[in-house]
């Protein structure tokens, strides 16, 4: 199965909520509110790290996303939300996948455009706007547990 994933409301802005979705045949919506990211910003910001938290959240994010569905996958595609940035986050994300058995290597991510039309899109925008109701949403201790 090959997936392509968008987010909606970036992770880096704490006063909203944010939105990572996928679809492809199959779709599911991930939530992190405001509050809890701002909690999460915290613990990078006393560990010494601030700049890798938006990246390393994002891939947080996309591993509780798709973390049902590891067996099936055998592509990413992500949407290129932070230009220049992709190998930091495929790496991130790799380390994660790694860390819970999966096989994806390196070459099974990848980054693109993803389209305002796209159903990904649709769906992740739906969710942080409020008009869908989300798949999972997750706290800063669902988070904070893939930091360590």
């Amino acid at each position: 199965m090959k997936i392509l994933i968008d987010q909606s409301g970036k992770i880096e802005y704490t006063k909203s909520n944010t939105v990572v979705a996928f679809s492809n045949g199959k779709q599911k919506t991930i939530l992190i509110k405001a509050q809890d990211k701002r909690e999460v910003q915290k613990v990078f910001r006393t560990a010494g790290k601030p700049y890798i938290f938006v990246y390393k959240t994002f891939a947080i994010l996309i591993y509780l996303l798709i973390k049902d569905y590891l067996d099936k996958i055998q592509q990413i595609a992500i949407d290129k939300e932070y230009a220049g940035q992709e190998s930091i986050i495929k790496n991130l994300l790799l380390e994660i996948l790694r860390k819970h058995g999966s096989n994806l290597k390196t070459e099974d991510i990848s980054f693109v455009l993803v389209g305002k039309k796209h159903s990904c899109h649709k769906l992740a925008i739906g969710v942080l706007r409020g008009n869908i109701k989300p798949g999972i949403t997750v706290s800063k201790k669902e988070v904070l547990a893939e930091i360590v």
